[in-house]
């Protein structure tokens, strides 16, 4: 259970949050002093500078001795790197996991649809065969690189910089479950038969062999 000063700065967050929010202020915006958010909020100064520590401690905002503190660009990278982290020792379900991946795909698709070039789909075929024909360290080695390369592609080739910046969870997905050897090759013919909807133009094609090719996470292979 959170302690008191833990609610007072969570609640001191949340105030300053819903300030920016409200008052619509953008990147770089200077904040208004410890001083006036005290008299603004009705809180304690230490209530204040324990949210504005929290707020530059998640990379929301900086702060310099001439220019005050002001909203800065959130490093999304680093992010990803926090939320995969919390996400791989968290106790969520795999299924939980499942699902989120299989929203972020299927939601790709449909961003890439109308902009992928002939040379990004020789880059996604290059990295669809991630089949494997025997258990060698070397081959599981060379599976798991190519499948996670082939779906990370997907996520650039979007060119959405949230997404590209959280490519990295899909490391979570692959290293959550082990595809046998039979089960590897199934999986590169899907990915080369999305490559294949994805330079037909045909949406709905691939949103349905994605979907088969994730939901097969469920019954323990890809």
């Amino acid at each position: 259970m959170k302690n008191g000063n833990s609610n007072k700065t969570d609640q001191s967050i949340d105030r300053i949050l819903s300030y920016l929010i409200e008052h619509k202020l953008k990147l770089n915006d200077k904040l208004p002093s410890e001083e006036e958010l005290t008299e603004l909020f009705g809180v304690s100064r230490v209530s204040v500078r324990e949210g504005l520590r929290g707020l530059k401690f998640l990379g929301l905002v900086e702060s310099s001795t001439r220019g005050g503190t002001r909203i800065r660009q959130v490093d999304f990278s680093i992010l990803s790197r926090v939320l995969g982290f919390q996400i791989a020792v968290s106790d969520l379900s795999y299924f939980q996991l499942l699902e989120a991946r299989l929203s972020i795909e299927l939601g790709v698709l449909d961003i890439i649809i109308d902009k992928i070039t002939p040379q990004q789909l020789d880059e996604l075929r290059a990295l669809a065969d991630c089949a494997r024909y025997d258990d060698t360290p070397e081959e599981i080695e060379r599976n798991y690189h190519r499948d996670c390369e082939f779906h990370r592609k997907l996520l650039e080739i979007s060119e959405n910089q949230v997404l590209i910046a959280f490519s990295n969870l899909l490391e979570i997905f692959f290293t959550r479950r082990s595809a046998s050897a039979e089960a590897s090759q199934a999986g590169a013919r899907e990915h080369f038969q999305i490559v294949e909807a994805l330079e037909t133009g045909n949406l709905e094609l691939a949103r349905g062999i994605m979907r088969s090719h994730l939901r097969k996470y469920k019954e323990g292979g890809k």
